[in-house]
């Protein structure tokens, strides 16, 4: 999951967060808009597993989106 890009803080809760993706295969990547260059972009994750149970929410981990 993953915010609107452009915020210096990461995100304490996930109901901070816009869904991104499910994915099954590393690497995951997304495009951002040229004016986000430069922007922090902040992550968390967690497991899903087949019967669709959750895990924990991993720490944020923050990125700076590339020009």
């Amino acid at each position: 999951m993953i915010p609107e890009p452009g915020g210096p803080t990461p995100p304490v809760d996930p109901s901070e967060l816009t869904f991104l993706a499910v994915d099954t295969r590393t690497p995951y990547t997304t495009d951002f808009d040229g004016a986000d260059g430069g922007k922090q972009a902040h992550y968390m994750l967690r497991w899903v597993n087949t019967r669709g149970a959750t895990g924990p929410w991993s720490e944020a981990a923050t990125a700076t989106i590339g020009a």
